[in-house]
């Protein structure tokens, strides 16, 4: 007589059983995060293209933290992060969202005092050797959160260093009575 097939064909051992209801957790949680990161890119995505309104930096940091995250944890693979984070940037930048970052009210200006003098010349020396410190570690690998941290505050400064210069060049015209040309020579 032939052997029957077995119907069930998973898992028997107690370990292997185990096995299952861990994966089946790991895939609810894995799911989650991957919902997530999906969502936060597509808020942003939409926010790029103007679908929605939001805060455009933030919400292409989240979603790119959120990018790390996966990929970190394996829940995505690395190259579809860095795929997803590269189209994110490519729209965000399209759009001129990151601009924006630098767009802030205007404060008004402090007179500077000796105190707030030196206390300016050891932030910036610390911030040198911090520097110095990071570019002797290059071991460390850098995120591409921090990479688009980076970005922001880059185009940030880079805008407003623009309007600055194009400020007292707009200020600095004379008016049109008061031209060289006009005034007589003695």
């Amino acid at each position: 007589m032939a052997r029957k097939s077995r119907t069930w064909k998973g898992a028997r051992t107690p370990q292997a059983l185990k096995r299952v209801r861990q994966s089946l957790r790991r895939r609810a949680v894995n799911k989650r995060a991957r919902s997530e990161a999906k969502t936060l890119v597509l808020h942003a995505n939409n926010i790029a293209l103007g679908r929605a309104d939001g805060d455009g930096p933030a919400a292409v940091a989240a979603a790119i933290s959120a990018l790390d995250k996966a990929a970190e944890k394996g829940i995505i693979h690395p190259n579809n992060a860095a795929r997803r984070k590269s189209r994110l940037m490519a729209k965000a930048n399209a759009a001129h969202l990151l601009d924006e970052a630098s767009v802030a009210a205007p404060t008004a200006a402090k007179k500077a005092t000796t105190a707030s003098k030196a206390a300016q010349r050891k932030k910036v020396a610390s911030a040198k050797a911090s520097k110095a410190a990071a570019a002797r570690a290059t071991d460390r690998p850098r995120t591409a959160a921090g990479k688009a941290r980076v970005a922001v505050t880059k185009a940030s400064r880079e805008s407003a260093a623009a309007k600055r210069r194009g400020q007292p060049a707009a200020d600095t015209t004379p008016p049109a009575g008061d031209s060289p040309e006009t005034t007589p020579e003695a």
